[in-house]
C-alpha cells in the first residue's frame, strides 16, 4: 500500500532538517570561536619579545632659570663618583650608574668611570676584586625549564642590590642592551637573562612596582599587556592603578619613586598610547594632587621632607618623620626625587616656577656646603639630586663635567 505524504509532514520534515543544519552549523561555528579564542589566548600567554635595545627616555625641559650653567657645573663636579678602592657598596653603584651613565670618564683616579661602574655589577671578576672572594656573589645565574636565567642578589647587605629590580632598571636607564654579556660566577650569559628572570618572577602581588614598571618602560615599551606566569593579566591601566593606590607618603624614599614611575609612564603613553583615556586622566589628577600638596608643604628655605603629603585619607603624618640619616638627609633625599619626577612630568601638572626655583637653589646651595665626608654618606640620595639638576638642563653628567679622552 502506497503511503502518501501530505503537505503538512512535509513542511515539517523540512523544518526539522533545516533545524538540525542551523544547530549543526550553531554548533559548528560555537566549537571554531571556542577554538580561535583558546588559540588566542594561549598566544597572549606566550612572553612577549622585550626590545634588544632599551627605550631612552628624556626629560621634557631646559630651563636655565632652574640651574644655570655655572651652578650645575660645581654640583655635578662635587658629585663625581668616588667610588674606586675599597667596597663599593651596590646601591651606591647603581646609583651612579643612572646619574652618570657608561659614558662618563674621569681624570681623577679616585673617581669611577661609567663603563667601571657597569663592570661592578656584571662582570664577577670585578665584584671579587673589590669585595673579595668570601663574599656572597652578586649574581646569581640558574637554569630552569631549559632557560638561562639571572637574578642580582637583593636585600641582604651592602654587596646586594637594595631593591627588586633596581639594579636592571638603572642598567636600562642607561642604555644598556639585552644582548650584553654578563660575567657570572658560572660562565658568561646575555643580559636578557637578568630580563627573563624579572618577568618571571614578577607578581601583581608584589610589595614594590616602581623598579620592575621602569624596567617594563624600558624594554617593553611597545607591549600593550601580557601575561605574568601566575596567570594574571597586565596592562599599563592596571600597572598605574597598583602605582596609586597606596598612600602617598608610603613606600621607598617617601613615595617618590611611584610618582618617577607614573611620570615616565605619561611619556611613554604620548608615543605608544595604551593607557586608557580613563588611566591617562587618573594618572594626571593623582600627580596634580601630589604637586598641590608640594607647593602647600615647601619651607620657605625652598626643601621638602618626608611631611610632604600632609594629610591623607587615613589622617594626618606624625610630626616626627625623620629618616635615619637625619633632617638634612631627608631634605637632600625628597627634594632631590622631587624635581627628579617632575623633569619628565607634563607642564600641566608642574608647580609655578616660584617653587621650582626655590627648591633648585636650596639644592645647590646645600650641595655646596656638604663636606666630601657627607657627600659619601648621602651619596644615593645626591645623585638623585645631581641628577635632577642635569635634567631640568637636558644634559648628560657627562657632558657638563669635564672628561678623560
Amino acid at each position: 500500500m502506497t503511503k502518501i505524504i501530505t503537505p503538512a509532514r512535509s513542511h515539517r520534515s523540512v523544518t526539522i532538517g533545516v533545524t538540525l543544519v542551523m544547530q549543526m552549523l550553531v554548533a559548528g561555528v560555537t566549537l571554531a570561536w571556542g577554538m580561535y579564542r583558546f588559540q588566542v589566548i594561549q598566544a597572549e600567554k606566550i612572553p612577549p619579545q622585550p626590545q634588544l635595545q632599551p627605550r631612552l627616555i628624556e626629560p621634557r625641559y631646559d630651563r636655565p632659570d632652574v640651574v644655570d650653567d655655572e651652578q650645575l657645573q660645581r654640583v655635578l663636579t662635587k658629585l663625581r663618583p668616588r667610588l674606586r678602592g675599597g667596597k663599593p657598596q651596590i646601591n651606591h653603584v647603581d646609583h651612579a650608574l643612572r646619574f652618570w651613565g657608561v659614558e662618563a670618564r674621569f681624570d681623577d683616579a679616585d673617581v669611577s668611570s661609567g663603563e667601571e661602574l657597569r663592570r661592578l655589577l656584571l662582570d664577577h671578576r670585578t665584584f671579587a676584586a673589590a669585595w673579595g672572594t668570601k663574599t656572597k656573589p652578586f649574581l646569581l645565574p640558574q637554569t630552569r625549564d631549559e632557560s638561562e636565567l639571572l637574578s642580582f642578589r637583593t636585600k641582604a647587605g651592602d654587596a646586594t642590590a637594595s631593591h627588586v629590580d633596581h639594579t636592571l632598571a638603572a642598567l636600562a636607564e642607561v642604555g644598556t642592551p639585552l644582548d650584553y654579556p654578563v660575567l657570572t660566577p658560572l660562565g658568561e650569559m646575555p643580559l636578557r637573562a637578568a630580563f627573563d628572570q624579572a618577568f618571571r618572577e614578577f607578581s601583581l602581588n608584589q610589595v614594590e612596582y616602581e623598579w620592575s614598571t621602569l624596567v617594563f618602560l624600558h624594554y617593553l615599551p611597545h607591549v600593550p599587556s601580557w601575561f605574568t606566569t601566575e596567570g594574571q593579566r597586565v596592562t599599563w591601566d592596571l600597572l598605574a592603578e597598583r602605582l596609586m593606590r597606596q598612600r602617598l607618603a608610603q613606600g621607598v624614599c617617601y613615595g617618590e619613586h611611584r610618582l618617577h614611575a607614573l611620570a615616565l609612564m605619561l611619556l611613554a603613553d604620548e608615543e605608544f598610547g595604551w593607557l586608557s583615556p580613563d588611566s591617562r586622566q587618573k594618572i594626571l589628577a593623582h600627580l596634580r594632587d601630589a604637586t598641590d600638596r608640594l607647593v602647600k608643604s615647601q619651607h620657605a628655605d625652598g626643601f621638602w621632607d618626608g611631611r610632604w603629603p600632609g594629610a591623607e585619607w587615613d589622617g594626618p603624618q606624625s610630626e616626627n618623620v625623620v629618616g635615619p640619616l637625619g633632617s638634612l638627609a631627608d631634605r637632600l633625599l625628597v627634594t632631590g626625587h622631587t624635581l627628579e619626577w617632575l623633569a619628565f612630568a607634563p607642564t600641566e601638572v608642574l608647580p609655578p616656577a616660584e617653587n621650582l626655583i626655590r627648591a633648585s637653589q636650596w639644592l645647590v646651595k646645600s650641595i655646596d656646603g656638604l663636606s666630601d665626608a657627607e657627600v659619601q654618606r648621602y651619596y644615593t640620595f645626591l645623585s638623585h639630586a645631581g641628577r635632577s639638576l642635569a635634567l631640568w638642563r637636558s644634559r648628560r653628567p657627562a657632558d657638563v663635567v669635564a672628561t678623560s679622552p
